[in-house]
């Protein structure tokens, strides 16, 4: 057992890019139960006081109890759910084993599988669950070699088994899938799906997807398979691929677009054919929705937004289709749900507010989800300016807004990062949240420095949600003499002078310094007082850029350096994650200081787990690493993220009121989420313990990646010790000032300043172009 979760459980920081999957979605639109076609076609419509037509009916969640042992034997549970042609449900973990369900999920029972218990100490891969009762499996039997090449194994609904022979050790299957009558199905790295024939090796070709497949469900007639590339449908019957659902491909590229396949032991979207003939039904953070195959219409049966299903921190493990117009959602850590139609409910709720972001923020999200889970009769419309796909831009999403704020049709509260927060306090459009800061004490109490340097002539116009840290790291010499950025670029051209090879900062091109850079200098561009351009700190800030960007460049050829742009351009130019450039992060510059593939890195610290935990664990083990809160051209600078404001007149509407307590309250910042440490000071002091200190394996995880030198990299990451914590209180205690300035700003000094950086353009003349955009911008 300890061999699979030690492979399940490595990190591999050689390509440190986590994908977060950010959906949009709110609380319009009216639900359906899945049989019903036509809006009120049974009468679901009620008067409300006012003469009002009110329309019912909603889906409610109910958790359902798995066995103790499904979420316990195992450290990262990881179960699958099925259907059996009988009616039951049936349910295997990893390491608990399988479980029948003859009363939808409310019940279990565990059945015996002799067969499991010889292979469950194994690496497990994958599961597959027949509707007749079999399994197949995937596993490694030698879990100890760091080569993974895997056994398959069927077991027959009456427990007998035989091995699967498939000889391809290159393209070994990655998944089975089971039809509707029992036949096995293989899917290969290359993409390629089998019929797997069990009497021997001669597996029948199908097709071939585009992309990795993430999920399948079976019809009487049709395979349909989510590929990371589209959906394919499969017709049993003529054995051919059906012209493509456009429909059905176009929904699922909006709703979940690159994140398909992303994850091996979770989905982004799950599937599961309905009770008619070719109706399959799709779950994921959106919602449920029902689709004729072939058909021209994705109808949605339930809102995500108002379930689990919308929160971030839930992955989806598994689905079926019950009776009655019911549903089960199988999520990660072994969670399973029940969803109900309710006819005698509004489908909307009634109380409502909005809140508005320019870009989706996931601990915003996070918190819309657990609150209306905790509050289902109210509705939080969370709506997205920017929304992936949508074309819209920045300029045209910041009018539409500013018209619906003139109108009085603005969102009960803005999360303001990316739009012009200063001109939204100049005329009057938020509200002083000074009064209810001054409420906030014991359990809601938050950093009193961080919400100060958020005041501006002492008015409190809004409050993050969560805030990052501008981290230096790199060998301790180096780190010590960086006092702010002038000191930092002196340090860069004495590390050149020293090693005339090699990459000292790692930052290669003009667009990496320049956006790595401005995390700690941006505010200092905008004169306090006149919100104008301040050009002698950006002079000095293109300046010292340059100094940095050419000692960089110094140690690298012509070839290589055009090599490492063009892979830029294409793969990390854009922020895939949404999160934080790759190269800004200070884990990732840490680890390779550490396996000396550069001397010196700045960057942010956004959490605990997994990130900071890396920058400790490597000053422990590395006598000449070191760490420190980087000094840029803002003294004692901070991040905020997610900075929340009412809107004038909202603060009348207690819900509003109450969300906005519940965004700084425990039970959201506690969790320790990517966009940023928590700004309540007892959730903040939490993270000094392990939630993982009893278990067998206390570390966090493991780091592997090439080194510069001979011998390969390797880190096991450890909790934080209470000094490193200690450290890190006292860097967030000490911040006062925002580092993070205008974004339009950021955009023009990154576009004009480029050519500073490649000799292209005169400090002065970038300085003053920059100048006049931002005047025109300013002026708008």
């Amino acid at each position: 057992m300890q061999n699979k979760i030690k492979k399940r459980t490595r990190l591999w920081i050689s390509v440190l890019l986590t994908g977060i999957m950010l959906l949009t979605g709110g609380c319009s639109g009216r639900e359906s139960t899945p049989d019903q076609q036509k809006a009120d076609s049974d009468g679901s419509v009620s008067s409300a006081a006012d003469g009002q037509d009110v329309s019912m009916g909603r889906y409610l969640e109910q958790e359902l109890t798995l066995p103790e042992e499904v979420s316990t034997m195992g450290t990262y549970p990881t179960a699958y759910l099925k259907r059996l042609e009988s009616g039951e449900l049936a349910l295997m973990e990893q390491v608990a084993g399988y479980y029948i369900s003859s009363d939808n999920g409310e019940t279990w029972t565990a059945k015996e599988t002799p067969w499991y218990d010889e292979i469950r100490e194994n690496y497990v891969a994958h599961i597959a669950l027949s509707p007749d009762g079999a399994a197949a499996v995937i596993y490694d039997p030698d879990p100890e070699d760091n080569a993974y090449i895997p056994d398959y194994l069927y077991a027959g609904p009456d427990g007998s088994t035989q091995a699967i022979e498939y000889s391809d050790q290159e393209n070994w299957l990655h998944q089975f899938w089971f039809g509707k009558d029992g036949r096995l199905y293989g899917y290969a790295m290359d993409c390629k799906v089998y019929e797997m024939d069990l009497s021997g090796g001669n597996h029948k070709e199908l097709f071939e997807t585009e992309g990795l497949s993430d999920y399948v469900c079976f019809t009487d007639r049709y395979m349909i398979v989510i590929a990371s590339r589209g959906a394919c449908v499969y017709d049993l019957e003529t054995g051919m691929l059906t012209q493509e659902d456009k429909v059905l491909t176009d929904f699922i590229q909006d709703a979940v677009g690159n994140a398909v396949g992303n994850d091996t032991d979770s989905h982004c979207m799950v599937m599961e054919e309905g009770e008619q003939a070719d109706v399959i039904y799709l779950a994921y953070a959106g919602g449920i929705y029902r689709h004729v195959i072939g058909g021209s219409a994705m109808e949605q049966v339930a809102d995500g937004s108002i379930n689990s299903l919308g929160d971030p921190m839930m992955s989806l493990q598994g689905f079926a289709v019950l009776p009655d117009n019911a549903f089960a959602v199988l999520y990660d850590q072994a969670r399973l749900y029940k969803y109900v139609y309710d006819p005698d409910i509004p489908t909307v709720p009634e109380e409502q507010i909005s809140i508005y972001s320019l870009k989706e923020d996931y601990a915003v999200r996070q918190a819309v989800s657990l609150f209306q889970k905790k509050h289902p009769e109210t509705c939080v419309r969370y709506e997205i300016g920017l929304s992936g796909g949508s074309g819209v831009t920045r300029e045209d999403a910041i009018k539409n807004l500013n018209t619906r704020i003139m109108s009085g049709s603005g969102p009960d509260l803005l999360v303001l990062d990316g739009l012009p927060a200063a001109s939204y306090e100049e005329k009057g459009v938020l509200t002083d949240l000074s009064g209810i800061m001054h409420e906030m004490e014991g359990e809601t109490k938050l950093f009193k420095n961080l919400v100060d340097a958020c005041r501006t002539d002492g008015k409190l116009w809004y409050v993050p949600v969560r805030f990052r840290l501008p981290l230096l790291v790199g060998e301790k010499d180096s780190v010590e003499k960086v006092t702010d950025l002038a000191s930092l670029a002196d340090v860069v051209e004495e590390l050149r002078a020293a090693s005339p090879e090699g990459a000292l900062i790692g930052l290669r091109t003009e667009d990496e310094v320049l956006r790595t850079l401005q995390i700690a200098c941006s505010a200092a561009w905008t004169d306090q007082e006149t919100g104008e351009i301040d050009k002698e700190k950006l002079r000095d800030f293109l300046t010292c850029a340059r100094r940095i960007y050419q000692a960089e460049i110094a140690g690298m050829d012509e070839e290589e350096l055009r090599d490492y742009k063009e892979n830029y351009e294409e793969h990390w130019s854009s922020d895939l994650t949404s999160e934080g450039m790759y190269y800004a992060l200070a884990s990732a510059n840490a680890v390779d200081v550490a396996r000396k593939a550069q001397k010196l890195g700045a960057g942010v610290t956004s959490r605990m787990d997994g990130e900071f935990n890396i920058v400790t664990s490597l000053k422990s083990q590395e006598e000449n690493f070191a760490y420190a809160l980087w000094q840029g051209q803002v003294k004692n600078g901070f991040i905020p993220k997610g900075m929340v404001g009412i809107c004038a007149g909202a603060e009348e509407n207690e819900l509003a009121l109450t969300f906005f307590r519940f965004l700084y309250g425990r039970e959201l910042q506690d969790l320790d989420l990517p966009t940023g440490y928590p700004m309540n000071e007892v959730s903040f002091e939490k993270l000094k313990e392990n939630p993982r200190e009893d278990d067998w394996n206390e570390g966090v995880g493991l780091v592997l990646a090439d080194s510069e030198t001979d011998e390969p990299f390797s880190l096991e990451i450890k909790w934080s010790s209470a000094e490193d914590f200690e450290r890190l209180k006292e860097m967030a205690q000490s911040a006062s000032a925002i580092c993070a300035g205008d974004a339009r700003i950021e955009e023009a000094v990154c576009d004009v300043g480029a050519k500073v950086l490649s000799g292209s353009t005169e400090t002065e003349d970038a300085v003053e172009e920059i100048a006049k955009r931002v005047a025109i911008y300013l002026a708008e």
